[in-house]
């Protein structure tokens, strides 16, 4: 980011914030995680190993399976999603869990603690919020009001050890290592650029990163996470919508963790400031949701497109 000059005065807050906070999140990771692995059905959790029991979204429904052949189809029919085995599922949890662990040690060095735990537990729930209404959203009232099919596909992760809601844990960690280096690289790159052209730099650069990053994970041999159809653009495989929402995400995220969280503990203090903090992201997340969602709507309305439309066109690979 920029010059941040701020940073907790009590070092002591600090660490017991630190530990404070990871018990608590320790504590919802293992219940999330305990309700998707043993209790599926609460939350209609889809089967990795058996896809013609997908009821909310078939199989045939999904973006991905425009993206297969006839043979990819058929080994997915009979063998289930690819990667869902415990070590390939370790190996992305570890890796995930290694990035964030540097970029936490930067931002602690270049900070201070309670600025890197903020940013880190911040936009760790901040992302599992987000991804999880989404995915709730489209996986129980996708055409009942709160999102319409046509202008908004949903999706669901498929692979992973321990849950933060209904997102995987290493997906969380992920967006933090993404949107800390954005953010970070941006500021590095323009450092005389005020806090909203930083902010929406990195953004810009989280959504060029995800233009190549969600093809590719999202692609036959990886199937990191499914889209169902419902939006009625595609983009290299990936509903367009999904881009807009990465730079949004980013470009408030920033803004918020710089401007306000500093703001929040001063005038309140370390704790009641990060309560404060957390309840902003959370309102954040809906007011981000709302605008996609109705976005989508306005756009379809006014510039309705065929069904299905890919860029670039499915015969050209994707």
């Amino acid at each position: 980011m920029g010059n941040i000059s701020y940073a907790s005065a009590d070092p002591r807050f600090g660490r017991k914030f630190t530990i404070a906070s990871l018990i608590i999140l320790s504590l919802v990771i293992f219940l999330s995680t305990y309700v998707h692995h043993f209790k599926p059905e609460i939350l209609s959790v889809p089967s990795n190993t058996d896809v013609s029991t997908w009821k909310m979204t078939p199989f045939e429904k999904t973006w991905i399976y425009d993206r297969m052949n006839d043979t990819e189809r058929e080994k997915v029919r009979k063998e289930g999603v690819p990667g869902t085995d415990f070590l390939t599922m370790l190996i992305y949890e570890v890796l995930a869990l290694f990035g964030a662990w540097l970029c936490f040690t930067h931002a602690r060095k270049h900070y201070s603690l309670w600025m890197a735990t903020a940013f880190l537990i911040g936009s760790f729930v901040f992302t599992g919020i987000q991804e999880t209404l989404m995915i709730l959203s489209g996986r129980f009232w996708m055409g009942g009001g709160l999102v319409d099919p046509n202008v908004w596909g949903s999706y669901w992760f498929p692979q992973g050890i321990f849950w933060f809601l209904e997102t995987p844990v290493w997906v969380c960690l992920c967006w933090f290592l993404i949107a800390y280096s954005c953010v970070t690289v941006a500021g590095k790159v323009f450092p005389r650029m005020g806090l909203g052209w930083r902010a929406l730099t990195g953004g810009l650069i989280a959504m060029v990163i995800d233009l190549w990053e969600d093809p590719v994970l999202t692609s036959p041999e990886f199937m990191k996470w499914i889209w169902a159809k419902g939006d009625n653009v595609g983009i290299l495989g990936i509903p367009h919508g999904n881009f807009i929402g990465w730079f949004f995400l980013i470009f408030v995220f920033a803004i918020l963790w710089e401007r306000y969280l500093p703001r929040f503990e001063k005038r309140w203090g370390g704790w009641t400031g990060m309560v404060a903090f957390l309840l902003l992201l959370l309102c954040a997340n809906i007011a981000i949701l709302t605008i996609l969602i109705t976005w989508g709507g306005i756009a379809n309305s006014l510039f309705p497109l065929p069904a299905g439309l890919h860029i670039p066109p499915q015969s050209w690979g994707w």
